[in-house]
């Protein structure tokens, strides 16, 4: 699926269940998310007790990128068009990202 395709399903869940489209209630849901995949893989890296399963750390990154799309959404960006061209900045950096 492209990024594209998945903002369109996103846009469609939005409209189904009657989301509201807020900025920051996108961005709030991001970093809730964030915490709840932040959790799973402490508990899998055992720096936490407890016991998660590969699919639950998948389904929480799952919900991350659903929030992030939800997010681009409210923000009226084509995540695909920034993505490609992020990439394409990426390529032919002469230096290694600052976030490596």
């Amino acid at each position: 699926m492209k990024i594209s395709e998945a903002q369109t399903l996103v846009e469609e869940i939005i409209k189904r269940y009657g989301i509201r489209r807020n900025v920051l209630a996108s961005l709030a849901g991001v970093y809730e998310e964030l915490g709840e995949l932040t959790s799973k893989i402490l508990v899998k890296e055992g720096f936490k007790r407890g016991s998660v399963t590969p699919e639950e750390v998948g389904y929480s990154f799952a919900e991350v990128l659903f929030e992030l799309l939800k997010l681009a959404d409210s923000c009226n960006i084509d995540l695909e068009r920034e993505w490609l061209k992020a990439v394409e900045k990426w390529k032919t950096a002469r230096e290694e990202p600052r976030w490596l």
